[in-house]
């Protein structure tokens, strides 16, 4: 609402004064309701030609990569000394990777197959082993895409040294996609290889 800050504003900063403490010197909004001044000469600190001014596009859709915008965001917390840029690693992580690496294990166990050539989809596989069509049948969801934070997840999780129980968490699910894909790989035993 001011042309410019008082001194006295800067100073209280240095001091982590209060925000109410010099509410006083300040002229807000809040302070002008029920006035004439309430829709008019509202001040402000910095010009501009145009208000909707700004990035053409953010720097999130420029980057092409997860791992490209969990490192710039993680630079950028880095640098701004207000952020912790450990909190930032393990809002990420808990809200964003766990969450979606979880959703991506469910849809994988329940997902639906195709066919590769008549786009036909099956909820289970065909006793034959391949299409009506005679055609391959393809999963839906691919392994890689259910992967695909792991790796990132546990080497900043590691980096930032997040706390035991999240650090267990992304063990946990790690472990479960272990035991989920490696049991394509089984190899065939016979009865004797147990005696």
């Amino acid at each position: 609402m001011l042309w410019e800050y008082p001194l006295e504003f800067y100073q209280a900063c240095m001091e982590y004064k209060h925000p109410k403490e010099i509410d006083s010197i300040m002229d807000q909004v809040s302070g002008r309701i029920g006035s004439t001044l309430q829709y008019e000469s509202f001040g402000f600190t910095h010009d501009t030609m145009d208000i909707s001014e700004g990035p053409r596009e953010s720097a999130y859709k420029t980057l092409e990569t997860m791992i490209d915008k969990m490192n710039a965001q993680l630079e950028l917390a880095r640098k701004i000394r207000a952020v912790d840029a450990k909190d930032v690693v393990y809002r990420v992580i808990t809200k964003h990777f766990l969450p979606d690496m979880i959703g991506n294990l469910k849809s994988f166990s329940s997902q639906s197959l195709r066919c590769t050539k008549c786009g036909e989809k099956y909820r289970r596989i065909p006793l034959c082993g391949h299409c009506y069509c005679g055609n391959n049948l393809t999963l839906t969801v691919h392994e890689k895409s259910v992967k695909k934070y792991l790796d990132i997840t546990k080497e900043i999780s590691e980096k930032f040294e997040l706390d035991t129980y999240t650090q267990q968490r992304i063990a946990i699910v790690e472990e479960s996609m272990r035991s989920l894909f490696q049991s394509d790989k089984v190899k065939r035993c016979k009865l004797t290889d147990f005696m």
